[in-house]
């Protein structure tokens, strides 16, 4: 790891009201995350401008005095694009617009704690695995379970025989089906270590389906990559909230086996070289 991976993730929240300021700091502290506070826009900018690469995340309000939050956004997307961004706000006829202007997250108020230090473990874990390097231990390769969820035939044979026969330097085990159902009966005999599954499926679309793995059904994977081709604004939502790697169809088959080898990496699920 370099030594900015080693380092704390460092957190700006923005918001007009100082005791929400207070409030968001005490959640992220004890998760290990550095903090800093602006009550304005025009603050937040300064502060972001100031701390340049060394800022992982802005949690943002939308409705404050002066410079709101979307004119704080378009800014952000415009001179630091690739800086993540979770809006917490009450405004919740914004969500859209937000999407649309690129956020990691939109999180409406009042929200719980728990809902919050989990989208914000999700996004931070999810932009550090996508900035690591894939360091793989000597003599090891990675080695995995994986299922595939797609209600096209196509997709998952075309998935299927390249992961298993046509990447060399990894072992994957793959099995593929075509629902949700199916998936959970399969994943009890098969115990998969990741999934791979579309979001816009007939009878059970693919956020449901991690949920209910979630609770308890079926053999739930460690993982998951969401591969889909929902264009409609409200299917991306769904696919962006779940906060797991978003890969468009069709992707090229190397872009998904990086990914893949991430996540064996992440979880350490490698074995013995042949």
């Amino acid at each position: 790891m370099t030594e900015r991976e080693l380092m704390p993730k460092t957190i700006l929240i923005v918001d007009d009201e100082t005791n929400v300021l207070w409030f968001v700091s005490k959640i992220c502290q004890p998760l290990g995350y550095e903090t800093l506070t602006a009550s304005s826009g025009m603050e937040a900018l300064k502060m972001i401008q100031e701390c340049g690469e060394k800022l992982d995340l802005v949690l943002l309000d939308l409705k404050m005095p002066g410079m709101g939050g979307i004119e704080v956004l378009k800014s952000i997307r415009k001179h630091q694009p690739d800086l993540a961004v979770i809006i917490l706000t009450a405004l919740h006829d914004k969500q859209e617009e937000c999407e649309g202007l690129g956020i990691e997250a939109f999180v409406k108020k009042p929200y719980s704690l728990e809902e919050l230090s989990r989208r914000i473990e999700v996004v931070l874990g999810r932009k550090a695995a996508e900035k690591s390097e894939i360091v793989i231990p000597e003599a090891m390769e990675p080695c995995a379970k994986i299922l595939i969820v797609d209600d096209e035939r196509e997709v998952c044979e075309l998935l299927g025989t390249a992961l298993s026969e046509d990447v060399p330097d990894c072992h994957f085990e793959v099995k593929w089906v075509l629902s949700g159902d199916e998936a959970l009966r399969t994943s009890v005999a098969f115990e998969p270590d990741i999934a791979i599954i579309d979001i816009k499926m007939p009878h059970m679309w693919g956020d449901e389906l991690i949920e209910r793995f979630k609770r308890g059904e079926g053999h739930s994977p460690k993982d998951f990559v969401i591969y889909t081709s929902v264009s409609n604004i409200d299917e991306s939502a769904r696919a962006k909230k779940l906060g797991y790697k978003i890969l468009s169809k069709p992707t090229q088959i190397e872009t998904l086996v990086e990914i893949l080898k991430k996540i064996c990496v992440r979880h350490k699920f490698f074995r013995k070289k042949a």
